[in-house]
């Protein structure tokens, strides 16, 4: 697990860097070079797009993302449980209809080309269908974790 998480936080940083580079090699050539690199501002959307989903499956993995700290903080005993599930039921089913539905757009889109850099658009949006499966690896670790615990007490 330890070395899937570092793999995964260092996919990141490389997507982070590789999208800074780009877009200031970019900046650089339009401003002081005075001819932009064509292929520059669809590689950086490509990067930012895979940058979103992958980071929102490690917000999920922290448990810092699709959570409602207001209410659960309001809540004591019982009714801090029951509402604990009903949120991971929606969190769930969320990312299972977010995944179900972004697996159909990629796969019809398979044949839909970007103009500068001639691939195809399922490279794009297949960052959602890969970031859900990650968010729904942690979303289950985690709740792994949370029954584990309280088993034990």
């Amino acid at each position: 697990m330890i070395f899937f998480d570092r793999f995964i936080t260092g996919f990141l940083a490389v997507i982070l860097a590789l999208m800074s580079l780009v877009v200031a090699g970019n900046v650089f050539c339009r401003f002081v070079l005075n001819s932009s690199l064509y292929w520059a501002d669809e590689f950086a959307q490509i990067l930012l797009v895979w940058l979103t989903f992958i980071g929102a499956a490690l917000a999920v993995k922290d448990k810092s993302h699709y959570v409602l700290n207001f209410l659960t903080e309001k809540l004591h005993g019982k009714q801090k449980k029951i509402f604990w599930v009903i949120q991971q039921v929606l969190v769930l089913v969320s990312v299972i209809i977010l995944l179900y539905f972004s697996l159909i757009v990629t796969w019809m889109i398979r044949s839909w080309v970007m103009p500068a850099s001639e691939f195809s658009r399922s490279y794009v949006y297949a960052a959602c269908p890969v970031g859900c499966l990650l968010m729904l690896y942690y979303f289950l670790r985690n709740i792994l974790i949370e029954l584990q615990k309280a088993k034990e007490k």
